[in-house]
């Protein structure tokens, strides 16, 4: 039985362990900062990836075949205004991370973003040049860049776009605007950005296969569609029957944000398609099994 650590218990980390658990050939442990009384029954150490001591004893600890790395800084507005906590997290946190794997020669997966790019190309494949315009796209490019450095093997970074799924642990955008529907409020919607959201739950069995194919390296995990916020809050609208009206067109300028946003970080997932052979949902297929999943 192989031993997975899962660093991170938002909403990523929360579907990764319970994907683990259903499981036969692993054994699976969290690393997070504190206990939000999830899975009770599975092994936790409570420990904050900037402290460079604490995690690399755990790690080394728990002597675990495969790390996934879903811990990090995401609202970009915060990254600008908490700078120095933003690079702990999302750079150094991260290199502590591959540091001590490399060191006992363990595997790991660190999930990355679409914002290491600057939205002006869109459609982006692993070997287009990176350029962050905001400070969160920087943070996560340079805890990529420390992977890199360590010129370690056994490393895969995964950029995904827009995570959503029904989750019990944190928001997102989905789940934002189907509480907004629920109770008949207006949904205001970008038109002007575009990205590929990622279906965690098409993820999570993507990282265990990434893993299993011993795969190393940079991917691209979007999702099977490119759409802008205001398009995604339709189908939304659309698939769990709620007023398609309360959906309103805004622009990005108009939202008063702190960072500035890459217009089109669509991410091309063909590689990711090929090495796992499989094919990436759509929106609307995504929202239907949620929908589903919902029902149960």
């Amino acid at each position: 039985m192989e031993k997975v650590a899962v660093i991170g218990l938002g909403m990523i980390g929360y579907e990764l362990v319970k994907k683990y658990l259903e499981l036969d050939d692993y054994e699976v442990c969290i690393i997070t900062r504190s206990d939000r009384g999830f899975f009770r029954d599975v092994e936790k150490y409570f420990v904050d990836i900037t402290n460079e001591n604490k995690i690399k004893e755990t790690i080394k600890k728990i002597n675990p075949d495969f790390v996934v790395n879903t811990a990090a800084m995401t609202n970009v507005d915060l990254c600008e205004t908490e700078k120095d906590l933003a690079y702990k997290i999302n750079a150094l946190g991260v290199k502590y991370i591959g540091e001590i794997c490399k060191e006992i020669t363990c595997s790991l997966c660190h999930i990355s973003t679409d914002y290491v790019f600057d939205g002006e190309k869109g459609n982006y494949v692993e070997e287009d040049e990176i350029n962050p315009i905001n400070y969160y796209g920087y943070t996560k490019a340079e805890g990529e860049r420390l992977l890199r450095e360590l010129d370690y093997d056994l490393i895969s970074i995964v950029r995904i776009s827009v995570p959503y799924c029904i989750s019990p642990v944190k928001t997102n955008f989905f789940m934002w605007v189907l509480e907004k529907l629920r109770n008949n409020e207006v949904v205001n919607a970008v038109i002007d950005q575009w990205n590929t959201p990622t279906y965690v739950n098409e993820l999570v069995e993507g990282i265990v296969k990434i893993y299993e194919n011993d795969f190393n390296g940079l991917l691209h995990f979007g999702g099977g569609e490119k759409v802008s916020r205001y398009e995604f809050a339709l189908k939304v609208a659309e698939i769990f029957g709620f007023d398609k009206s309360l959906i309103k067109p805004t622009k990005s300028s108009k939202l008063g944000w702190k960072a500035k946003r890459p217009k089109d970080t669509s991410l091309n997932s063909k590689k990711v398609e090929k090495l796992l052979k499989i094919e990436l949902k759509d929106i609307g297929s995504a929202l239907k099994e949620l929908k589903n999943l919902k029902m149960r």
